[in-house]
């Protein structure tokens, strides 16, 4: 899909998506605790892993939210290594490794060759594409290829219970909230999941495949 020509990636929200997030404090049904919740809980849906999903519509209405994601498109592209940009899939065709291009602010790394990453994959035919018409790519980017990605856990809004359940915003937006942080999953309202990638190998030569990060 296109806008005036602009590529619009799958992943990007647009304003007739957004949902107001109608939330309350409820104990959990399994220990009794408190833990955030929608006011009509949706039990099979909401929650992934004991973190409350934000809600969102898939109707792509309205203006384009640029520099923002629809959650659920960006997990299901998280999930099925598909390309954040077509929505077919990121993996090479003669590798099986993921195509990914990393940002200095959308990565952070945990070792020599893996970090964790809140961006999807893009597939080799659309990064040429996306460098030339993003302008966050086109202020830092790299391009890599992935042996693989695995779910490490969520960006999030964190919020306390107030008086009666009522949810308290703590003012921590965008917090990453690994999976193994038990305490913490229950007062977090997940935007986005982050994956951890494993083997990741700087694409050094190609310029047909990314010509901006080849010197000229």
């Amino acid at each position: 899909m296109t806008s005036s020509h602009i590529p619009v990636p799958y992943v990007l929200a647009y304003s007739g998506e957004a949902v107001r997030q109608r939330l309350t404090f409820a104990p959990d049904p399994s220990c009794g605790e408190l833990r955030l919740s929608h006011q009509d809980p949706r039990p099979r849906s909401d929650w992934h892993r004991g973190v409350l999903l934000a809600r969102v519509r898939t109707n792509r209405r309205g203006q384009i939210m640029w520099r923002h994601l629809n959650r659920r498109r960006q997990w299901e592209c998280m999930t099925k290594d598909l390309c954040q940009v077509c929505k077919g899939p990121a993996a090479d065709s003669r590798t099986g490794r993921l195509w990914w291009v990393i940002t200095e602010t959308g990565f952070r790394a945990s070792s020599d060759s893996g970090g964790l990453t809140n961006a999807p994959p893009t597939c080799r035919p659309c990064i040429p594409t996306s460098l030339q018409w993003c302008p966050q790519l086109q202020k830092s980017a790299a391009v890599y290829t992935v042996a693989a990605a695995e779910s490490a856990g969520v960006l999030a809004d964190i919020y306390r219970p107030g008086p009666g359940g009522v949810p308290v915003f703590t003012g921590e937006h965008n917090a990453f909230v690994g999976w193994e942080e038990f305490s913490v999953l229950p007062f977090a309202l997940a935007t986005q999941m982050v994956v951890r990638l494993h083997d990741m190998v700087l694409v050094e030569h190609g310029a047909d495949v990314c010509p901006a990060l080849v010197p000229s």
